[in-house]
């Protein structure tokens, strides 16, 4: 039996377009074509009729929109809706998934012609892209909540991670508000949720920025050349440090990790080949790490150089190795703090 959207007319009875969004399409089965795969891609095809009948209703709903009241309402509003109106990738990206779609396709028996058509209520559509804004708002919202502790904490690592996630629900949620705005004429700012989200994104983005900047660290280095002190270890872990977002105060109440580094160098035994002698020495450092605001101490190590040689003294042969212990106790740093 045929089903109730088979006609033109039935389909005006069931599904009038005050109610529905439809998108009806018929053709053959192409030669050496699967009728199941026939059925497939004309039901494709009729998803795209539905989603053109929207765009079709996107200029006039635009036009009617900014000529609203509405368009006192909200500077946020009006930008949005101009955007949209404007925007042929902006409305693209909206109309991409749309909830509550139903298809279906049919083959008539004595012609072979098949019949696909996809439907949607309006009200089920505005309901499900309703309850979507919502989820992926309230989803944003912990995400932010989660990145203000982190913060908080001094874990900014982990923190920038979930801001991303955080901003990624806020677009889920803006292409929604874009179709939303399309379908439900009846709409306002307040049932979009547009304030809402304006904040949220607002202050995500805030957060966003201050991660962005550079993170403070307190380094507080000494180092010895055998019985001389050696400024240089310092120097090189903050020249590395620098390069990956890192920046040094001198007060470790200003500064979120307080990073203490105490290093020595090592001689080890010379060896003699005729015309030169060989010098080999190594370095060794104790590095603790602590979280300025709490003074916990989250990470402690003694750290080794490997061994190095040089011909000119036990001197070089100790700032090469100073080299290969600034790299370690750089990587350390770095893995903690970043």
């Amino acid at each position: 039996m045929p089903p109730d959207w088979y006609n033109a007319a039935s389909r005006r009875l069931h599904y009038p377009n005050d109610s529905y969004y439809t998108g009806y399409i018929e053709g053959d089965k192409q030669p050496g074509e699967a009728l199941e795969n026939a059925m497939s891609r004309l039901k494709d095809a009729a998803r795209v009729e539905l989603v053109a009948t929207i765009r079709t209703s996107v200029e006039q709903t635009m036009h009617n929109r900014t000529t609203s009241d509405l368009r006192q309402s909200s500077n946020y509003f009006e930008e949005e809706i101009q955007e949209l109106h404007t925007t042929e990738t902006r409305i693209s990206s909206c109309i991409r998934d749309i909830p509550g779609l139903k298809v279906d396709a049919y083959q008539d028996s004595k012609t072979g012609v098949i019949y696909a058509f996809a439907y949607v209520k309006r009200s089920t559509l505005i309901a499900q892209l309703t309850r979507r804004i919502s989820v992926n708002l309230g989803k944003a919202e912990a995400s932010f909540s989660q990145a203000e502790q982190m913060v908080a904490d001094g874990q900014k690592k982990q923190a920038r991670s979930i801001i991303e996630q955080g901003l990624q629900h806020i677009n889920q949620v803006e292409e929604t508000q874009g179709l939303l705005m399309i379908v439900d004429e009846e709409g306002d700012e307040e049932s979009f949720q547009l304030a809402e989200t304006q904040e949220l994104k607002r202050k995500m983005t805030d957060i966003a920025a201050q991660l962005r900047n550079a993170i403070a660290v307190c380094l507080i280095c000494k180092a010895k050349l055998f019985n001389a002190d050696y400024s240089a270890l310092d120097g090189m872990l903050r020249g590395e440090l620098s390069n990956f977002g890192v920046t040094f105060v001198d007060d470790p109440t200003q500064a979120e990790w307080t990073v203490i580094v105490s290093a020595v160098a090592q001689r080890m035994a010379k060896t003699d080949f005729g015309q030169y002698t060989n010098y080999a020495a190594y370095t060794e450092a104790d590095i603790h790490m602590d979280k300025s605001k709490n003074r916990q101490r989250i990470y402690s190590n003694h750290v080794k150089s490997k061994t190095c040689n040089h011909t000119r003294g036990y001197n070089e042969a100790a700032r090469e190795a100073y080299h290969e212990l600034s790299s370690k106790l750089s990587a350390i740093i770095k893995t903690q703090i970043l």
